[in-house]
């Protein structure tokens, strides 16, 4: 794990504040996911060792996290997540907004836009908008659908670690097949 600050000099319970109170003044557009974005770094940075804090959380890889915020039916949740390395999710996209910072590792993260007029239930037509590698301290964001289809992996050879903030419950929306140009609606969350 990188060296964390062992000094909380901005906490969770800070950040969820200004989260809230982002939302309030400018609802989840991509001004006030940059801000939200903006103090999701800071967090990483001045927030302690996140990875030892909030409950234990099993994600949906199948790895360890850690439930930082989380409200049954609230407007977002917080967590710690991890990736596994060469393992890309799914192309897909989510239900609601969603804001990440690295904390260790290294990311792939790419991000599509539908360019079919979405009139074809089953049909997608992507393209790629951005496709790159993050570390610790990038952030970035995806917005409510359509503008949110995108798959994430860790690079190298051990697991990434996420400070993860999702809209919602963090719902999946859709599974994309590229090579067939459909998609499909992501199984339900278990309860």
């Amino acid at each position: 794990m990188a060296t964390q600050s062992e000094k909380i000099t901005y906490s969770v319970d800070e950040f969820v504040f200004d989260v809230k109170d982002i939302i309030g003044q400018q609802s989840t557009g991509p001004r006030a996911l940059d801000a939200i974005g903006s103090n999701l770094r800071r967090l990483v940075m001045e927030g302690g060792d996140l990875t030892k804090q909030g409950v234990e959380a099993e994600s949906s890889v199948g790895l360890p996290g850690r439930w930082l915020h989380r409200v049954p039916g609230g407007d977002f949740q917080l967590s710690v997540t991890y990736f596994p390395p060469d393992k890309p999710t799914p192309v897909h996209s989510h239900n609601r907004w969603g804001v990440e910072c690295v904390i260790d590792g290294e990311e792939r993260f790419t991000v599509w836009e539908r360019i079919d007029d979405q009139g074809s239930a089953g049909k997608a037509e992507l393209k790629v908008v951005s496709d790159g590698v993050m570390t610790r301290g990038d952030v970035r964001a995806w917005y409510d659908p359509p503008k949110n289809v995108h798959r994430q992996w860790a690079q190298g050879d051990k697991p990434v670690c996420l400070a993860l903030l999702m809209g919602g419950d963090g719902s999946r929306q859709h599974i994309f097949d590229l090579d067939k140009g459909t998609y499909e609606d992501a199984p339900a969350r278990p309860s």
